[in-house]
């Protein structure tokens, strides 16, 4: 079978960036820093598929695309890194989160990469979204490891700076590529990580 239909059997890289401005004139953010170890990741689209009847039958359908969610385990995340995913107040001088029960999420870019057959990757950039969840828990030592992992939710959404894409301007959800993709740039693939990954702006 082709390497380019190969399965995917690992993810890791997970990084995030703070968006520091997606407006109709730019789109600029933080570097990116990484979130933490990754265990899994899913995702799920919000898509509507709406039918229109004419002569007693189905003649058009309108297929519209809304968030998409990801769900993502880690092994921990530190909770200084928690306090700003999650838009919490964070004490620098003792060290403590103090969170008051109202989430102010602050929009960030998110990237990763799955590990596709044995040698290969396919890239991810989602270009903006929220954190939310930070699910916790622990079980008490016995002679067997519990161990528990850490939950978060990623809800991604397009872009309010309108990219040049072909002959159009749009805004953008996410961005990804196969590193078995002849037009897609080794360079490219090793700085993935160093920024956010965009079109050219402007062009």
């Amino acid at each position: 079978m082709d390497k380019k239909y190969a399965e995917f059997v690992g993810v890791d890289k997970l990084h995030y960036a703070k968006i520091t401005e997606d407006s109709e004139k730019n789109y600029a953010t933080e570097t990116p820093k990484y979130l933490a170890p990754i265990a899994e990741i899913s995702s799920e689209v919000e898509i509507e598929n709406t039918s229109t009847y004419y002569d007693n039958k189905a003649a058009f359908n309108y297929v519209s695309e809304g968030t998409t969610t990801l769900t993502i385990t880690v092994s921990g995340v530190p909770a200084k890194t928690a306090a700003e995913l999650l838009g919490k107040d964070y004490d620098e001088i003792n060290g403590m989160v103090l969170d008051d029960g109202v989430p102010t999420p602050p929009n960030v870019a998110l990237s990763f990469r799955f590990n596709k057959g044995a040698e290969d990757y396919r890239y991810y950039q989602y270009l903006k979204g929220t954190f939310s969840g930070g699910a916790e828990e622990a079980a008490s030592k016995s002679g067997s490891v519990d161990a528990k992992t850490y939950e978060l939710t990623f809800t991604a959404v397009v872009t309010t700076h309108e990219f040049k894409v072909g002959e159009k301007q749009k805004g953008l959800k996410r961005i990804f590529a196969d590193t078995d993709d002849a037009n897609f740039k080794s360079a490219i693939a090793a700085g993935w990580f160093e920024k956010v990954q965009t079109p050219i702006l402007g062009e």
